[in-house]
């Protein structure tokens, strides 16, 4: 279809390249308003308005209005993740990248929405929201994805709004509120009532059924007597920085532990908890794995085990090597033993960990850990991170060229655990993730399908955080929102133990029931309960917005397809300018 559709307007503003420029600002400044730290969250229902006034305009005037747009998205970008320049110097060149890279979906979102309404003849209503949810699951997909800032996220305080969660994502909210934004633009710009009718009652009926839906999934909530699993959450304030200090290990057990004693001791009980978590890498001293087929050096294994037999045998060759693997990575372990005996119960702690192995071109792997010790100090578990965050843990192809790492601050980088961990404490099946696992929403339903497939679905899922890399900044704000989400995507309770902020617990409907203070010390007591619900998200996860991401993909493939030439059908003649071009 190549008439203008119903959400199109013939004529009026924006009538020259100033305003183009004009209308980009001011929505990338609306759009950064309605996330932290400003949270202006009632903002967002009419914020992307004027971003939608370019979409509906039948001609965009002046020159490059693609660059006013990108260079919105950009200065959106730098003000929403400013954090991304706290932890290193170096990690400025990624925020500007970072930046510069997610400033694209600006203007891929009006160009996308405006062949819709222009070309297809959709109503805008429909347009926006496809084009949005399109953009937005496009973002949270390639390049491992980046779901921070999105539009649903904003209404996380609307408990029976972002049910629908459970159903679409939150890319789905995002697209629920992008539905109101382009009715309210059409009753605002255009002259035809009919237009007018047609998207607000659109908008209205998706609001409703949100709304109907959130209530339905709230009445269906399950009434338990079972006994809650008892969680202490210690959340101590270290700022995080790269570089080594090797006195910040004992400083910071010593802040952990002091912390989790008062914790034991504030509960007015002599009930110890069923568990206690301390955040991501709160323990400085790592773990070490040594792979069988790794020939300790003789000298190691004398200083162990004392100098051998005046004759050794093969034998005795293999044994002492055994025994001396066992002794080097025993001796992390007792340390560890030695807290978990004294605080007498289970006890998950962040903590790094070394694989000595031929098989690595560096002779070590490194790996991310959540570790698991009862009450007698043994180890129950031991999960390693799946999901290492490019440019921040690791750098792609560094494992084969390790020289990669000499341009970057990172000593090193992590290696990708292979399978999620799930334990049973008190009767609750127990699953840990660490630190943006729980920003990645297929990553919590790939943990949550996988365990329950071999029957052991997670009552509970743990969350070890860092945050002290951001200063207490607005990224805590958005980390703890990405968890809001993943609790009612997957239906259950996750609890969150973040250095600095923000600890916290949330139930399987994503109520916010505890929350530590930020860039401060806190112990928080939960009583987690189970929900069990199921959850269309576990079934079909990101498939419907999948599917608007393949309208506009489909949009994209169609535009090249026709191209200038195509367009002008082979003319010699100038062809039509592109709906992002200028007329």
């Amino acid at each position: 279809m190549t008439a203008a559709g119903l959400g199109s307007e013939p004529d009026g503003w924006p009538t020259d390249n100033r305003d183009v420029w004009a209308a980009a600002l001011a929505g990338a400044a609306a759009m950064f308003l309605v996330q932290p730290p400003a949270d202006l969250w009632w903002l967002a229902w009419i914020a992307p308005l004027p971003w939608l006034v370019l979409v509906r305009s039948t001609r965009l005037p002046g020159r490059h209005p693609g660059l006013a747009l990108w260079t919105a998205g950009f200065v959106h970008w730098l003000l929403a993740i400013h954090w991304l320049r706290l932890p290193h110097p170096a990690t400025s060149l990624g925020w500007l990248a970072l930046s510069a890279y997610l400033a694209v979906y600006v203007p891929l979102f009006v160009w996308a929405a405006r062949r819709l309404v222009h070309r297809w003849g959709w109503p805008l209503v429909p347009a926006a929201v496809i084009a949005w949810m399109g953009c937005e699951q496009l973002r949270g997909t390639l390049l491992g994805g980046f779901t921070f800032g999105m539009l649903g996220h904003t209404q996380w305080r609307w408990t029976t709004l972002i049910q629908l969660a459970d159903a679409f994502g939150a890319v789905g909210v995002g697209g629920v509120v992008m539905a109101v934004a382009a009715a309210a633009t059409t009753l605002v710009t255009t002259r035809c009532r009919r237009a007018a009718a047609i998207d607000s009652a659109v908008a209205a009926a998706v609001v409703l059924l949100a709304v109907g839906y959130g209530a339905w999934r709230l009445a269906g909530e399950p009434v338990t007597t079972d006994r809650p699993l008892d969680v202490l959450l210690v959340q101590g304030s270290v700022d995080t920085e790269l570089k080594h200090d090797p006195d910040a290990a004992i400083d910071v057990a010593q802040h952990y532990d002091a912390l989790t004693l008062e914790g034991l001791a504030a509960s007015g009980t002599s009930a110890r908890p069923d568990l206690i978590v301390w955040p991501e890498t709160m323990w400085r001293w790592g773990l070490l794995e040594i792979d069988p087929s790794e020939r300790l050096p003789e000298p190691v294994v004398e200083e162990m085990l004392g100098p051998p037999a005046d004759e050794p045998t093969a034998t005795d060759d293999a044994e002492r090597q055994a025994l001396c693997r066992t002794a080097l990575e025993r001796q992390r372990i007792d340390a560890l033993s030695a807290y978990a005996m004294r605080y007498g119960t289970t006890w998950l702690v962040g903590v790094d960990k070394q694989r000595v192995t031929p098989e690595a071109v560096t002779g070590a792997e490194h790996f991310n850990c959540g570790l698991f010790l009862d009450a007698e100090g043994r180890v129950l578990a031991c999960y390693d991170k799946m999901h290492p965050v490019m440019f921040g843990e690791y750098v792609p192809f560094a494992e084969t060229f390790p020289i990669l790492y000499r341009l970057t601050p990172l000593p090193a980088g992590l290696s990708a655990g292979l399978a999620p961990v799930g334990i049973k404490i008190a009767g609750y099946e127990v699953a840990p993730t660490i630190c943006y696992e729980t920003a990645l929403p297929e990553a919590i339903r790939g943990l949550v399908r996988q365990l329950a497939a071999g029957g052991r679905r997670p009552d509970v899922i743990v969350n070890l955080t860092n945050d002290g890399w951001f200063w207490g900044s607005s990224e805590l704000d958005m980390h703890l929102t990405a968890a809001v989400f993943r609790a009612i995507e997957v239906r259950t309770p996750i609890v969150v133990a973040a250095n600095t902020g923000f600890s916290a617990w949330i139930d399987g409907s994503g109520r916010l029931l505890a929350r530590g203070p930020r860039r401060a010390v806190a112990t928080l007591r939960a009583a987690v309960r189970r929900d069990g619900r199921a959850s269309p998200w576990l079934t079909w996860g990101s498939l419907p917005a999948g599917g608007c991401m393949a309208v506009v993909v489909a949009v994209t493939l169609e535009s090249l397809r026709r191209g200038p030439a195509g367009r002008a059908g082979g003319s010699t003649k100038r062809a039509r300018p592109g709906l992002l071009e200028p007329a």
